[in-house]
This record gives C-alpha cells, structure tokens and sequence, in this order.
C-alpha cells in the first residue's frame, strides 16, 4: 500500500514543486501562467466535463446528491457573510472564496489521478449543483457587491456561451439520449477512451505547475489569508460531514462517492472568481486565499489516496 501511496503522491509533489521552482528561477512569467491556465480551462478542461457528464448517473441518487450539496453551499454561502466581520479590511470578498469551490481545474484532474476519467461522473453530479450556484447565485451577488456596472445579461450570456458549460451542456444531453451506452458497447469505445485520454492527462501535471508558480504571501496578506483558509475549511468539513450523513440515508453507501464529496468539499474557492469582479485593493487576497487552500487540498488528496488504498 505504501508503493502505491508514493507512486500517486510523488508526481504531484514533484509538479508543484516545478512551479516554485520555476517562479524563483524566473523560468515563466505570469503570462506563461495565465497561457497554461487558458489551455487548461478552454480546451482540456471541456474535454474532461463532457465525458465526465455524459457518463455521469442521472438517477433519483444522483439527484439526492445534487439538492443536498447546493443547500449545503447556499448554507456556507450566508455564514461567510456572518464570519465576515472578523477581517473588517477584507470583509468585502470573504463570502465569495468562503462558500465557492473549484471542480473544473482542480477537482476533476484529481479525482481522475485516482479513479481514471470514467471515475469523475460523481464529481461531474456535485460539479451540477455548484454550477447553478456560482452563475445563479454567486455571480449577480458579487456584481452587486462590487459595485459593478456590467450588463448581468452579459455576463450569464458569456457564461453559457463559454465552452465548459456548453460541454457541460452537451455531456449532459449525451448522456441522457444514451450515446454513453452506445460508445461503452461499440468497437469505438477503445478509440474513444485513448482520445480523451491522450488530451486531458497532461491537465492535472499543468495545473499543479501552476498552483506552485502562485504560490506567495505578502506579510499584509498573512493573517487574512489564514483567517479565510482556516474557517472555510472548518466549516467545509462541518457540512461535508452532515451532507454525507444525509445523502448515505437516502442513497446506498458508495466508496468512490464519499471520496468524491471529502474531495468536493475540499477544494479551493472557485477559479471563475477573480474573473467576474473588479476587486480593487482585493485581488491579491482573493488569488492568494485560493492558492494556499489550493495547497490545503493537496494536503486532504494526499489523505484521500491513503484511504482509498486501504
């Protein structure tokens, strides 16, 4: 088991430490990071949702699962306006990496490096409810909150209009017209599975090189940042415990399910934030906040691989 362990925790290791290496050795500007990112979230990333949707269990559990984690993050959503008053100075933008997670960059690749891409459909349930959260939801408050002046129509059109969700989308017609079973039961299925393969493997190597490239913190930012990480992921915790007491009463217990949703829970504030606000004097906490809770997520996958190894 200890082989096992190693031999999943060591790339990832390794990939991280790349991009410290290469931000101290200024081998890649923020440019060449911001390159890698679009790669990733426009081309892989659509890649990864449309096969994870389309085999992806659109049944009664799925469903349970699906109610239970969009309250459970409305929920965390309200606390993070409470626990705000605690950081007065950076108050404004805590409820927003507060109750946010990234699935798409983060959680997908590494619930793939455990399970293989067939194994991301529970992610791509969970990935479902956070969806209509973030654009329903989050988004408008945070154009509201920033004092915005952008046409919200706009915004949702170039939501939907970008190719993540139209894959989304797409995976999710696919899936129910049945073109999951007919690839599964066709001589095309090998073919198909070595593409999808072959082009999102490389998402998860790019993303930690990334991850450890952002990776800094500014003596103004130190207490803030530790403030959101250690309570957003207190109460993450606290809510992932209660949803999966509640979903296992409904739906039969699912190992790769339960790692899924301990993995869902603790993953950093969503990606897509830092894209829809201004921010003004606050980016800095915002990308930094979610770079260290990126680093906190590596920490639980590591966990993660010890449990599902034994």
């Amino acid at each position: 088991m200890i082989v096992s362990v190693i031999e999943m925790i060591l790339p990832i290791a390794i990939a991280f430490s790349i991009g410290i290496l290469m931000r101290k050795k200024n081998m890649m500007n923020d440019s060449g990071s911001a390159a890698i990112k679009t790669i990733v979230s426009k081309f892989m990333l659509p890649v990864i949702l449309l096969n994870a949707f389309m085999f992806a269990d659109y049944s009664k559990d799925a469903m349970a699962i699906i109610i239970v984690f969009f309250v459970a993050v409305l929920a965390e959503f309200g606390l993070g306006f409470v626990l705000r008053r605690f950081i007065p100075k950076r108050a404004k933008y805590y409820p927003f990496v507060f109750a946010t997670i990234e699935g798409g960059t983060i959680g997908y690749p590494l619930l793939a490096m455990l399970y293989g891409t067939r194994g991301t459909s529970d992610m791509a349930i969970i990935d479902v409810a956070h969806t209509v959260f973030l654009f329903l939801i989050v988004i408008p408050i945070l154009q509201s909150v920033d004092g915005s002046d952008g046409d919200f129509r706009k915004i949702l059109k170039n939501a939907v209009l970008s190719p993540t969700f139209l894959a989304m989308v797409i995976g999710i017609a696919l899936g129910l017209l049945g073109v999951d079973t007919l690839i599964s039961n066709s001589s095309f299925n090998g073919i198909y599975q070595s593409t999808v393969s072959f082009l999102t493997n490389p998402a998860g190597l790019l993303i930690l090189i990334t991850l450890g490239y952002d990776l800094s913190l500014r003596d103004d930012l130190r207490k803030p940042v530790l403030f959101t990480i250690f309570t957003r992921f207190a109460a993450m915790w606290a809510f992932c415990v209660v949803s999966c007491l509640i979903i296992f009463r409904f739906i039969p217990y699912s190992k790769e399910t339960m790692v899924a949703l301990i993995l869902a829970f603790s993953l950093p504030g969503s990606y897509a934030i830092p894209m829809f606000g201004k921010f003004e004097g606050h980016r800095d906490y915002v990308s930094t906040s979610i770079s260290f809770s990126t680093l906190v997520t590596l920490l639980v996958f590591v966990g993660l691989t010890v449990y599902i190894n034994l």
